[in-house]
């Protein structure tokens, strides 16, 4: 008689190993989908954000260069209104606004060209001025920056007159600049220079929705009037969005309206920019992951029983410490357990949250605060009504110091800085770095006067010691104060940002205090 035997089963050690390794393979599924959603969101916000941004500072350069323009032909006008009023008056005004306008041109009141700078510009003296914008220059009598045009010389031009009155106060002409928006001026300079590597680039469009700056020549003057985000910014509109153009690509857009000029500027990144970041997250985590399984398999293989209570306590304080909303790391539980791993992986949990929250609010080169912690902190302090102060200061010329000295130097001149800024800062103070070659000081409950008298003490600091390149090193300083209780922090930011703009604007190696 036979005997039956028995179907050797799978053992309790298999199957808690192999439920383990299920588990770990579905948590890691889950944690990859959700890191990837969760940067591809980030990541997407970000572009927006900063396209946005930009296209408002971009916005609003220009309008203040077209200002700067319109005043100093106001000028001149009121110079050649004057008897004395000579061509060499004109050559002489001409030298210094040259970077601003290719030419400049005298007319009497019926069009006629009197003077006209340089000899090669194309305007003829004698002859007689037949565009819409000397018509509308001599019919408004006022200064005004026209629509862009294309002349008989083929250039795509934008006038900016002003109206000249005799001695008696009559209406004798008007002085003309041109600006060729596809020649070498500051205007071109200013929105030409913004097109990145990554596919990201700045286009322009007249109030027509024609394309007057673009990086592709070919489109310059189309009229684009189908895009949606060029609506919205001739609406007088500003903020981002994903568009797809013409050709089917998609983009993260910022855009935003220069009144002066009623033109539209759109700042855009394409959204392919984001496949090689995510592509490297997923590569990283898979193999952060496969190590991991690894070891989790032979770890339950012997273990699994033993060690589920202890290390599920941990994988929950891990959780709630990596999605803790302040960054603080929670109270830890009490882990008792005769493993050696159990123990240490508890002590490596504990420094690395730790350490992971301080290198979340440190800037790597210099050891200050970052960005983040700065926005943390002046939110905190806003919150609680903390009277404070804000001091940003800016490297002058810095993109010259890497392009002569070497990023390395650049580096060396950012660590300078930074301890600089330390020697001018209390305990209750935080000195961060803003971006780049930006810094700041938030002064807890201190005064503008007092804010003030530190700036200055700051920008001489720099301007006369010893610096890493030996040569003369200088900074430009905004300084804004939260006079109101109810103070908007985003506020009290432009106002500090708006007066490092001016000290920039006004020469640099300066401080300007937001009034």
């Amino acid at each position: 008689m036979k005997t039956k035997r028995l179907r050797k089963g799978m053992t309790l050690r298999l199957i808690l190993s192999l439920l383990v390794l299920a588990t770990a393979f579905l948590t890691a599924a889950v944690s990859g989908y959700a890191a990837y959603e969760a940067n591809l969101k980030s990541l997407s916000v970000s572009y927006l954000e900063n396209n946005s941004q930009y296209a408002e500072k971009l916005s609003a350069n220009t309008g203040n260069l077209l200002n700067l323009m319109q005043t100093s032909m106001n000028s001149i006008a009121q110079l050649a209104g004057k008897q004395s009023f000579t061509k060499k008056d004109l050559e002489m005004w001409f030298t210094f606004n040259r970077q601003y306008f290719n030419s400049v041109f005298v007319a009497d009141d019926e069009r006629d060209i009197e003077v006209a700078l340089p000899a090669d510009a194309g305007a003829v003296v004698g002859t007689r001025l037949m565009s819409e914008a000397s018509k509308r220059a001599v019919e408004f009598k006022k200064t005004f920056i026209s629509e862009p045009y294309v002349s008989t010389t083929g250039r795509l031009i934008v006038l900016v007159s002003s109206p000249i009155f005799n001695e008696n106060g009559s209406y004798a002409g008007f002085v003309g600049g041109t600006i060729y928006l596809e020649e070498e001026n500051a205007l071109s300079k200013l929105l030409k220079e913004h097109f990145y590597g990554n596919g990201s680039y700045v286009y322009v469009v007249d109030k027509e929705s024609r394309l007057i700056f673009h990086p592709n020549k070919e489109r310059i003057y189309q009229i684009i009037s189908s895009n949606e985000v060029i609506q919205k910014a001739l609406a007088g509109k500003k903020g981002s969005q994903k568009i797809v153009n013409s050709e089917g690509n998609e983009f993260f857009a910022g855009y935003a309206f220069e009144p002066i000029s009623g033109w539209g500027i759109v700042s855009q990144t394409p959204t392919r920019v984001l496949e090689e970041p995510l592509e490297q997250m997923i590569s990283n985590l898979l193999m952060q992951a496969l190590p991991l399984l690894g070891v989790v398999l032979i770890v339950a293989w012997w273990l699994a029983n033993w060690i589920t209570r202890p290390l599920y306590t941990l994988a929950r304080y891990s959780e709630e410490s990596a999605v803790h909303a302040n960054l603080t790391v929670p109270a830890s539980p009490s882990i008792h357990s005769g493993l050696y791993e159990v123990r240490q992986l508890y002590q490596s949990i504990n420094s690395n949250l730790n350490r992971l929250k301080a290198e979340s609010l440190t800037d790597g080169l210099t050891g200050l605060a970052n960005r983040k912690a700065f926005d943390l902190l002046i939110a905190e302090w806003a919150e609680r009504k903390v009277p404070f102060t804000l001091i940003l200061m800016d490297v002058d010329h810095f993109k010259k110091i890497n392009d002569l000295h070497g990023h390395l130097i650049g580096d060396e001149v950012l660590k300078y800085l930074a301890s600089t800024l330390h020697a001018f800062s209390r305990e209750e103070d935080l000195c961060f770095r803003y971006g780049g070659e930006e810094f700041g000081i938030l002064l807890k409950g201190c005064d503008l006067g007092r804010a003030t008298r530190i700036a200055e003490r700051l920008r001489e600091k720099v301007e006369r010691s010893k610096n890493p390149i030996a040569q003369p090193l200088t900074v430009s300083i905004g300084v804004s104060f939260s006079y109101s209780r109810d103070a908007d922090v985003k506020t009290i930011i432009e106002m500090a940002d708006n007066a490092l703009y001016q000290s920039k604007t006004d020469g640099r190696n300066r401080i300007t205090i937001y009034s």
